[in-house]
């Protein structure tokens, strides 16, 4: 009785949402509103509306904030869940035996740490500069987590924690959702709306700053939770 119940309101609920979809135009349709109205409004004015001169993050960071932020915390979320489960106490998981550890080569930590210093300046590069050329927060955050757990193989998880202090690491986690926040915040105080971005031809420059700000947030939290979470799955081992 309860599957034929449960079965009966899945199929009320699946009419109105497929003849929904049925009403949608064909993918790809040139006619789409998504071709005739929203993109072509984004390439025409999204630099002016939005305040970056890369389309793609300003229909990340501010036509679609809402949208990333949720990301975000999803992201920060699985860390915290992830976390949740390395930190238990041992008794409470499966053991397994360590996997012996591999010499690292000497040209191996010589490359590394030469290339360090640009490695990490390139990061910092794609970040700051998301909002005018490709890059922005994710990809900068991927290059310096990367950059972390490239400096722990080759100088030790020692010296590599000392890239992220343990008291700031809570911080450095949460920087994007936190960014999300004081920037949707400032809308408010601003515009109105949580995340809303002034749209004035005077108030450009406060665009701009909220979309490069955003960006440092992601890409902070990004390697710090990368970084993180290769520490506690090594510490595992």
């Amino acid at each position: 009785m309860k599957r034929a119940l449960v079965a009966a309101l899945l199929i009320v609920a699946a009419i109105p949402l497929l003849s929904i979809v049925a009403e949608l135009p064909p993918h790809a349709a040139p006619d789409s509103p998504a071709y005739t109205h929203v993109s072509a409004h984004y390439l025409e004015h999204g630099a002016e509306e939005a305040g970056a001169e890369n389309i793609v993050t300003d229909v990340i960071l501010n036509y679609r904030g809402f949208d990333t932020n949720g990301e975000v915390t999803v992201i920060f979320t699985a860390l915290a869940a992830v976390l949740a489960i390395l930190l238990l106490p041992s008794e409470e998981r499966v053991e397994e035996r360590p996997a012996p550890a591999m010499p690292v080569s000497m040209v191996v930590r010589f490359v590394v740490r030469l290339l360090a210093p640009f490695i990490a300046l390139f990061a910092v590069y794609v970040i700051m500069n998301g909002h005018v050329t490709p890059g922005g927060g994710f990809q900068g955050g991927t290059i310096l987590g990367a950059l972390v757990i490239a400096l722990t193989i080759v100088l030790g998880e020692d010296e590599a924690h000392r890239l992220l202090p343990r008291p700031a690491r809570p911080w450095l986690q949460a920087a994007a959702p936190l960014t999300f926040v004081v920037i949707g915040i400032a809308g408010i105080a601003v515009v109105g709306s949580y995340l809303g971005f002034p749209a004035e031809e005077p108030w450009q420059w406060v665009r701009t700053a909220w979309l490069v700000i955003l960006e440092i947030g992601i890409g902070v939290g990004g390697g710090a939770i990368i970084g993180t979470l290769f520490w506690t799955m090594e510490a595992e081992r």
